[in-house]
């Protein structure tokens, strides 16, 4: 099913501007310019996983120690991967991009398998579209909601069959430009793609994509390259943040980055490339699990199964539920979700904050949100519409609005200078990328 949404300051030798946070100088020479920039992923990224010396990230710590290193990113709500791609490529919260959430929220339909996939989502201008404009290549690989972008020159995108037992990576050839790009890679950079050597949490999925990357940039040389590494996040998911399978996945990841920065030396190209790696968000572990629609379903206001008869329903965005109501004027069935709220057992209602409309709409949530859900750390929310309200199980999360799971940056690369800066908006990046190109905003 095809989703489309309808709808730092400047540079004084390379500033990022942070607002409404803090301004970041990188310390640079203001006559250099890059020509070229690498926007790397890594998805679910903690700055754990870069300055704790038991994670096998070598490449990383030497970018932290050599580049520019922000501590903390803040996230937009809710910190979840196909929101926080957008926000990365846009510089906008998702009320302007239209991104909300992985799946989209159908209006108590099943989203389960569906996401949003196509690049005509996104309802502002992204860098893959002013760096076209301004007559520059551009490349991606396995970015979120990039699917049928224009913009991109050289396109393999984050996309799916529904059908899980085809062959995905056949299925997504149609869907990658220039026709016949991704037939190239496999028979010229990567090898055979398949549910084997790439699929979904592999070990060889991010040295795969990396050789890609380098092909493309030996062959094609985008001046803007997009690229989502995403073992961390499975790993982390299922296992949580300090599992042995984690250390592996690091490995790959921090391999693959290395993979990129010795294809940039070996080609001279390092010293006019800005290597940009961040994450989408971060993670927190979760013992518990709530699940607000159980209240829903037992007051009626909610049918046990999506497609029913419903009132008002909570939706799981990453680790916040979000509240919609079948009318937007409902005040009756709002003030009961209240006073659902307000009566709980004290051992559930500690679980949680209510999420008020004024900090969603300033935040930059959905504004058809009502009012949401944010558990404490250690708690995950779901969408189960039966069974118990709290269950007792273990993994990892992500998906807060008050930036619990913040990522971090390293910018590393063409004229970088060490330097080191506390917190940033993931808003900010966006136009420091343009800038760095020499792009106006």
């Amino acid at each position: 099913m095809r989703i489309v949404s309808t709808v730092l300051s400047l540079l004084s030798g390379v500033v990022l501007g942070l607002a409404p946070l803090v301004s970041v100088h990188a310390q640079t020479s203001p006559d250099v310019q890059p020509r070229y920039v690498i926007l790397i992923t890594i998805d679910g990224l903690r700055a754990e996983m870069i300055d704790d010396p038991q994670m096998p990230s070598p490449f990383l710590r030497m970018m932290s120690r050599e580049g520019l290193r922000i501590g903390r990113v803040i996230g937009v709500p809710p910190a979840a991967t196909y929101p926080s791609h957008t926000t990365l490529v846009t510089g906008e919260v998702p009320a302007r991009h239209r991104v909300f959430y992985n799946r989209p929220f159908l209006w108590n339909k099943d989203t389960a398998r569906i996401s949003y996939w196509y690049a005509d989502s996104i309802a502002v201008p992204t860098i893959w579209q002013k760096a076209h404009e301004a007559g520059m290549p551009t490349a991606s690989l396995f970015w979120p909601v990039s699917t049928g972008s224009p913009y991109i020159d050289y396109n393999v995108p984050e996309f799916w069959s529904l059908d899980y037992s085809c062959d995905q990576m056949e299925y997504i050839k149609p869907s990658c430009t220039p026709p016949g790009i991704l037939d190239e890679l496999e028979q010229r950079a990567c090898g055979k793609l398949d549910t084997i050597t790439y699929q979904a949490g592999s070990l060889q999925r991010d040295g795969r994509t990396a050789a890609m990357a380098n092909y493309l940039m030996n062959h094609y040389q985008p001046r803007l390259t997009t690229i989502h590494l995403i073992t961390t996040d499975y790993s982390q998911h299922a296992l949580g943040t300090q599992s042995q399978r984690l250390l592996q996945d690091m490995g790959s990841a921090d391999h693959a980055v290395g993979t990129i920065l010795e294809n940039l030396r070996l080609t001279h190209r390092l010293d006019s490339t800005v290597v940009i790696v961040t994450g989408d968000h971060g993670f927190c572990d979760y013992s518990q699990t709530l699940s607000p629609n159980v209240w829903l379903t037992r007051a009626g206001l909610l049918s046990e199964r999506p497609g029913g008869e419903w009132k008002a329903c909570f939706y799981g965005g990453g680790n916040t539920s979000f509240l919609y109501m079948r009318k937007s004027n409902d005040k009756k069935t709002l003030k009961r979700v209240r006073r659902l709220l307000d009566e709980l057992p004290a051992d559930e209602r500690r679980l949680f904050r209510v999420v008020e409309n004024e900090e969603l709409t300033a935040k930059g949530a959905d504004p058809a949100v009502v009012l949401a859900l944010e558990p404490v750390v250690g708690v995950a929310v779901t969408n189960d519409r039966t069974g118990e309200v709290v269950a007792q199980r273990r993994g990892g999360t992500h998906g807060f609005i008050s930036g619990q799971d913040a990522t971090t940056l390293i910018a590393y690369g063409a004229n970088i200078r060490p330097d080191r800066q506390d917190t940033i908006r993931q808003t900010s990046i966006a136009g420091w990328i343009l800038r760095l190109l020499g792009i106006e905003e």
